[in-house]
C-alpha cells in the first residue's frame, strides 16, 4: 500500500524520466513512464483533496501540512531538512517529529535513510518481536509499544550492534517480512508464540540468538 502512494505521488507531481524508449510504435505506447520523487517546491502544489481521491486517505492532511509546515522554514524546507545530518541523532529525530504526523518510527526511518544517523532503529511490531525474542525477554509481556519502550528495544539493539546497529536492523527486519522469513534456515527464524512456549516447556532446546549471522552478512 505504501509502495503504491508513493508512486501515485511520483505520477501526480513528480517529473517524468525519459526510460530511454520514445517514439512512435504502439510498442512504445505502452511502456512504464517513470518519474521522479517530487521536490518540495512540486508538492507545493498538491491539494488534500486531490491526494484523498488518489487513495491517500487520512495521510493526505499531513503530507499537505508537513509541506506547509516545511516551506515556513527560514531558509526554505530542503535546506533545514540537509542541516538535520549535522546534528545528533536524537536531536534530528525530535525536530522531524514536529512536522504533522511524524512519529518516532517515521522519525528514525528518515535520520536512517536519509540523515546519515546510522545507529537509527524504526521500530514497528516486527522489530519488537525480534527484540523480545532474541535481546531482551524480559519485555514479552508488555502489553503496548510505548515511546519509552521503542527507546528501550533501540538501545537493546545499540548494545549489540553498535554505531550502525540501523543496518543491522534492517537485515533482521527484512528476515521477519514472510515472503523472506520462509527462506531462511528454521534456526534463523523468529519462532512463533506456539514454538516459543514449547521451547520455554523444554519440548524444544533453547533458539540462538542470530546476531553472529547478521554480523557476519552485514561484514
Amino acid at each position: 500500500r505504501i509502495h503504491g502512494m508513493v508512486n501515485n505521488l511520483c505520477k501526480l507531481y513528480g517529473s517524468e524520466i525519459d526510460n530511454g524508449k520514445a517514439g512512435t510504435g504502439a510498442e512504445d505506447k505502452d511502456a512504464k513512464k517513470l518519474y521522479m520523487f517530487p521536490t518540495l517546491e512540486e508538492l507545493s502544489g498538491a491539494t488534500e483533496e486531490t491526494l484523498r481521491a488518489h487513495g491517500f486517505g487520512y495521510r493526505a492532511k499531513f503530507i499537505t501540512g508537513t509541506v506547509q509546515k516545511l516551506n515556513s522554514k527560514p531558509g526554505g524546507g530542503a535546506a533545514w531538512l540537509r542541516s538535520l545530518r549535522d546534528v545528533p541523532y536524537k536531536e534530528a529525530s525530535a525536530a522531524l517529529t514536529e512536522l504533522p504526523g511524524v512519529g518516532p518510527k517515521v522519525a528514525a526511518c528518515v535520520c536512517l535513510f536519509s540523515l546519515d544517523k546510522f545507529e537509527a532503529i524504526p521500530v514497528d511490531t516486527h522489530v519488537w518481536r525480534l527484540v523480545c525474542t532474541h535481546y531482551r525477554p524480559d519485555l514479552q509481556e508488555k502489553k503496548s509499544v510505548t515511546p519509552r519502550l521503542m527507546d528501550i528495544a533501540e538501545r537493546a539493539l545499540i548494545d549489540v550492534f553498535g554505531s550502525h546497529a540501523g543496518w543491522a536492523h534492517n537485515v533482521l527486519f527484512l528476515a521477519e517480512l514472510a515472503q523472506l522469513k520462509k527462506r531462511l534456515p528454521e534456526k534463523l527464524q523468529t519462532p512463533t508464540k506456539k514454538k516459543r512456549k514449547k521451547a520455554e516447556e523444554g519440548a524444544e532446546p533453547k533458539r540462538k540468538s542470530p546476531k553472529k549471522d547478521v554480523k557476519r552478512v552485514l561484514e
